[in-house]
């Protein structure tokens, strides 16, 4: 039930050393244009209330907390299990890589869940609750217009 939700601070808020991740993003060159290698990213535990250990994020650019663009990876290992929630924003979702495991709504029953490979795209509309995992290591890129928040579903309230 959307009622009993509780709001989360923007992901890059709470997860250790993330922000300042986003604020070492450089200004873009003139004409806007700019890159960012894979390996300078910086990875961070994804220390989210509500969620396992073993999730690492990373800011690929702009900065989540804040109004704007952003975009960010998330990694997580074999088994991982992430449960209901929704954002308030849409979510623009894309496999890296590995497999990942994803279901619509607000309760996490696992033979909901369909695999997703490399190279597939999500849109997940505002406040659609969604759930799921990855089977082996797996990784994923998500983008679209912060502040980004996560709202756990029927989670009690503080």
């Amino acid at each position: 039930m959307r009622g009993m939700t509780c709001t989360l601070a923007a992901a890059a808020l709470v997860l250790t050393g993330v922000h300042a991740a986003a604020q070492q993003q450089p200004a873009p060159p003139a004409g806007g244009m700019r890159m960012v290698a894979n390996s300078s990213l910086t990875w961070a535990d994804a220390n989210i209330p509500g969620f396992a250990p073993g999730m690492k994020m990373a800011v690929v650019d702009g900065n989540p907390a804040q109004a704007g663009p952003y975009t960010m990876r998330l990694s997580f290992p074999d088994g991982y299990r992430f449960p209901p929630h929704w954002h308030p924003a849409a979510e623009n979702l894309t496999v890296l890589s590995g497999t990942f495991l994803l279901a619509m709504g607000e309760r996490a029953d696992e033979s909901g869940l369909h695999t997703y490979g490399a190279g597939d795209y999500f849109y997940i509309p505002p406040q659609m609750p969604h759930f799921g995992g990855a089977r082996g290591e797996t990784v994923i890129q998500l983008h679209g217009t912060g502040p980004f928040a996560i709202n756990l579903v029927n989670a009690p309230r503080p």
